[in-house]
């Protein structure tokens, strides 16, 4: 799948069996074992996308797209229709075969607004129940109400996982992929057993994955170095120089695997005058925020939410310096003369994520801005702050440009975090959608994302490398942005 592997790992020999005994810190009592429903923290990430499969996979930094339950996709000219041909020979973890009805039910309960998908938004947008059909047990057609030259990366992300016609997965979780699962219990951990029905011979390896979670990122990142944990989540970077060295321990890496952000709540003041949180981003040092939140470990951005060295990457916006008195006239000409005052609230969810805040208090203090740091619980932060407060820190991990603008800035998105709402931007998303040609697509997309970059209440300084410590005895896991860690081919030595 073109992930980053240790090169270590190549030449062992796979054994089978065991159990994997994964730690983790970012949770959420709300996550469900829903696949249409989950948010993408490190509760639900591992333990959903390893147990429901996705008709495509989409590869991080490339976007190129792979075949996984659709062996092949095909569109009409005007990007409207859409034909997939589903994977023979698959079963779901009971036995029952995979079939385009499937598929289609699972696109329905996503389009079903009670359901409350966190892809409701983006599906609804352009697509009715009625526009979707299965000519036979294995085509899905989908007749979309406006084109999306990107639709089969939709159908990549981790909201669309499949489950049989007819199930509820909140109430029996019953996916393709190479685990089930057996326990869970988010605020407290879960566990998944093999799949004996993985359509993908020989996999997995692992009888079990058992996870715990850790409320404090220190003490999770200690029970993996000297505890009885194989594996973590995203450890707090402090903890990188010294696994670094330990002949006992090993690191899995992606670079820029996830994006820190600031977010300016535009429907609430003092965020309505843009000019506050345009002044705010401005005086913000990007390589000082990096270095005191995670020592280094990341690239520079320029407020956009994917890599500088993306493809997609608005040329013209680079990455700005710091411009402290541009910032104070910008304040003054908004009516805060004397500066301003803002409470950003924050959690433990991400390592680095509090000392980001902290760092951002002190380099934007000199044009005149005063952060109080709100700082909460991690187990209460997405379910009551985060899209509430007027101000907070959260992160999000690498997605295609097309996804995350869906998502993330669209007018009316249910995770717009700033309450973008800009018809400029809505239309050249619409845009991007209407052209098959990719240079097109790579086109309309950079303005788009040099427009949220501009004009958007979410700043972002940095992309961060998604480091998890393993012990050394633990082989074949890769890293993934929206997956975290694939464990189809892990296995423990």
């Amino acid at each position: 799948m073109g992930l980053l592997v240790p090169r270590a790992l190549a030449a062992a020999e796979p054994r089978r069996g065991g159990t994997l005994n994964l730690v983790y810190t970012d949770t959420s009592a709300a996550e469900t074992t829903d696949p249409i429903i989950q948010t993408g923290i490190a509760v639900s990430q591992p333990a959903l996308n390893n147990t429901f499969d996705r008709l495509t996979y989409i590869v991080p930094g490339t976007w190129e797209l792979q075949p996984r339950l659709a062996t092949s996709w095909e569109a009409s000219q005007d990007a409207r229709r859409w034909t997939f041909k589903i994977r023979r020979g698959v079963r779901f973890s009971n036995g029952k075969p995979l079939t385009s009805r499937d598929v289609a039910w699972c696109l329905r309960r996503i389009l079903d607004k009670r359901n409350g998908s966190s892809g409701y938004a983006r599906l609804s947008a352009e697509l009715d129940p009625e526009g979707i059909s299965t000519p036979d047990a294995h085509t899905l057609v989908v007749k979309l109400k406006k084109p999306d030259a990107q639709f089969p990366a939709f159908m990549g992300a981790y909201q669309t996982g499949i489950y049989p016609n007819g199930t509820d997965p909140k109430k029996n979780p019953i996916g393709t992929g190479p685990f089930m699962i057996e326990s869970w219990r988010p605020t407290i951990g879960w566990e998944l057993v093999r799949n004996p029905n993985y359509w993908v011979k020989g996999l997995p390896y692992l009888d079990a994955v058992r996870a715990v979670y850790i409320a404090d990122p220190n003490t999770k990142a200690q029970a993996v170095i000297s505890g009885s944990a194989d594996i973590s989540d995203r450890i707090p970077f402090t903890q990188v120089r010294g696994i670094a060295g330990n002949r006992n321990l090993r690191l899995y890496t992606l670079p820029g695997a996830v994006f820190l952000d600031y977010v300016f709540d535009q429907s609430q003041p003092p965020f309505r005058d843009p000019r506050v949180f345009k002044a705010i981003k401005m005086a913000v040092n990007r390589r000082a925020l990096m270095q005191a939140a995670i020592l280094g470990n990341g690239t520079p951005t320029g407020d956009v939410p994917v890599l500088p060295r993306d493809p997609f990457y608005p040329p013209q916006r680079g990455v700005p310096g710091p411009e402290i008195m541009r910032a104070r006239r910008m304040l003054a000409a908004a009516g805060y003369s004397s500066g301003v005052d803002v409470t950003m609230t924050v959690a433990d969810v991400y390592p680095g994520l509090a000392d980001m805040v902290a760092a951002l208090k002190s380099v934007v203090a000199p044009a005149g801005i005063d952060i109080t740091i709100n700082k909460v619980p991690t187990d209460t932060f997405w379910g009551t702050h985060w899209l509430r407060r007027p101000s907070f820190a959260a992160y999000w991990n690498r997605r295609h440009p097309k996804e995350l603008l869906e998502l993330l800035y669209r007018s009316g998105a249910v995770w717009n975090e700033g309450k973008f709402h800009d018809a400029k931007l809505d239309a050249l998303i619409d845009a991007s959608g209407r052209t098959l040609s990719p240079a097109k697509q790579r086109g309309i997309l950079r303005q788009a994302l040099y427009r949220v970059a501009a004009e958007s209440g979410v700043g972002i300084s940095f992309h961060v490398n998604g480091i998890h410590v393993a012990k050394r005895r633990v082989h074949g896991v890769r890293v993934d942005p929206q997956i975290m860690l694939i464990l189809e081919k892990a296995w423990i030595g």
